[in-house]
């Protein structure tokens, strides 16, 4: 790859993780509700899964992936339920006593990272995504090892970098939460947000 190719894929690489979806959603949804700390493992896992898709799609595994169609409904399945638990634990959270307070955080960072994970790979359709971009920047058919690094760190480092900021964005909204009312509908915001990327994560 040259150095124009690689500027110009992580600029398209930006705009495309900009684009709000179901899974932005329930990040920005999460930190507000949870903090960014939380958040943060709960984007690594969201990448590992883009890191998985982006790696078959270099490595022309796209066959793969239509073959697994039972374990990937699986596992969407299994991220959109805790993004539904999560939703319904903001709506039935106090608000501590403390105006200072932290809000309460989710609990493991195994399962949240997980979490993060089977939302990410019970969506196939980024590999199609990758599949269908990649070609406009590089030539999959002759990649070079090299290649195949300088992709993946172009990739991979600005897709979380992106879902950092989001997360960021939503704990940053935390601190202007001071009344008991508005925090009360910030968090069922929040919990409302969850519930609805489940749901729509679960009907894609």
């Amino acid at each position: 790859m040259t150095f124009t190719s690689t500027i110009a894929l992580i600029f398209a690489v930006t705009i495309f993780a900009l684009i709000p979806g179901p899974g932005v959603m329930s990040i920005i949804a999460q930190s507000v509700a949870r903090g960014f700390k939380s958040t943060a493992i709960y984007c690594l896992g969201v990448v590992s899964g883009d890191l998985c898709y982006l790696l078959m799609a270099i490595f022309g595994m796209g066959l793969v992936a239509q073959k697994l169609g039972t374990g990937f409904i699986v596992l969407k399945w299994a991220g959109a339920a805790y993004l539904i638990y999560l939703g319904i634990k903001s709506w039935r959270a106090t608000r501590p006593v403390a105006a200072n307070s932290s809000l309460p955080q989710a609990k493991g960072t195994g399962k949240t990272y997980l979490a993060g994970l089977c939302v990410s790979l019970g969506n196939p359709k980024l590999i199609a995504f990758y599949c269908g971009f990649l070609p406009g920047f590089i030539n999959l058919q002759a990649l070079t090892a090299a290649d195949v690094i300088v992709v993946t760190c172009s990739v991979i480092p600005t897709v979380l970098t992106v879902l950092l900021a989001y997360a960021w964005l939503g704990d940053r909204s935390r601190a202007a939460i001071r009344s008991p009312k508005v925090w009360k509908i910030a968090n069922r915001c929040a919990g409302s947000v969850l519930i609805g990327s489940g749901i729509a994560v679960a009907t894609e």
